[in-house]
């Protein structure tokens, strides 16, 4: 199966391009965004939609969801296609761009792919198998798993647990605001922190475990956790940074 990174030039996609599927559904009450594929593709939700939801995509009309539906308050988007990716295989990308509005609550269930998150302010639940989570969200509550691959999320604030069995996770913030509770677990592999200078750091060892706490008086606590593998905490470069 192919699971290609992320590279910013697939999205959004270009009006010029050829859609397999453009669903546009009122925006007006939409409260959650329930994925649930087999496999992915390249899926980036943008938290932008007003008037109007959208989703579009591009790709092999058998590997595309078979379900996009609103249903009351909620909208689906189901993705079937594991077998259909075995009986006739996958010649060309799989990449799927969804509008909502920033409120909305997400939850995403996915067996393989590439998950890209362009902001959002309401719940945010992933979970994930093989392949990589991505970007960035203004939510407040966010709790995230993958099996392996790679997790890189910036300025994440509020409440976030971040839990990945094996690859790396890469979390970094331009600012802390003082309301940062975040946990990131890995149990094989690595997790890099990249934060503003100047931030104290406390950290602990036993046997191939680390562990290392940010925290800043009556406001953020940050843990980081790795059972087996590499722990590092870094001043955060300037550079642009979502948010």
């Amino acid at each position: 199966m192919k699971i290609p990174t992320y590279s910013s030039h697939e999205f959004p996609i270009s009006p010029l391009e050829k859609l397999t599927v453009d669903e546009r559904f009122p925006a007006d009450g939409l409260e959650e965004l329930v994925i649930n594929a087999q496999t992915l593709g390249n899926l980036i939700v943008y938290f932008d939609a007003i008037d109007e939801a959208r989703v579009l995509a591009v790709g092999e009309a058998h590997l595309l969801p078979d379900r996009i539906e609103r249903v009351n308050n909620r909208l689906f988007i189901t993705a079937n296609n594991m077998t259909k990716f075995f009986q006739k295989g996958q010649a060309e990308k799989i990449r799927i761009e969804v509008h909502v509005p920033a409120a909305i609550t997400v939850r995403v269930q996915f067996g393989a792919g590439v998950l890209r998150l362009a902001g959002g302010e309401g719940k945010l639940t992933v979970d994930g198998g093989v392949g990589e989570i991505t970007g960035y969200s203004h939510s407040r509550d966010v709790n995230v798993k993958l099996s392996a691959g790679n997790l890189a999320l910036h300025n994440l604030h509020g409440h976030a647990v971040i839990k990945l069995h094996v690859g790396a996770i890469t979390l970094d913030w331009s600012e802390l605001s003082g309301d940062e509770q975040v946990t990131a677990k890995c149990n094989l592999g690595s997790v890099d922190l990249h934060l503003p200078p100047a931030i104290g750091v406390k950290e602990e060892k036993g046997g191939l475990f680390l562990r290392k706490t940010v925290e800043v008086p009556y406001s953020t606590h940050i843990t980081a956790e790795v059972s087996l593998g590499g722990l590092d905490i870094q001043p955060n470069k300037p550079r642009p940074v979502s948010a």
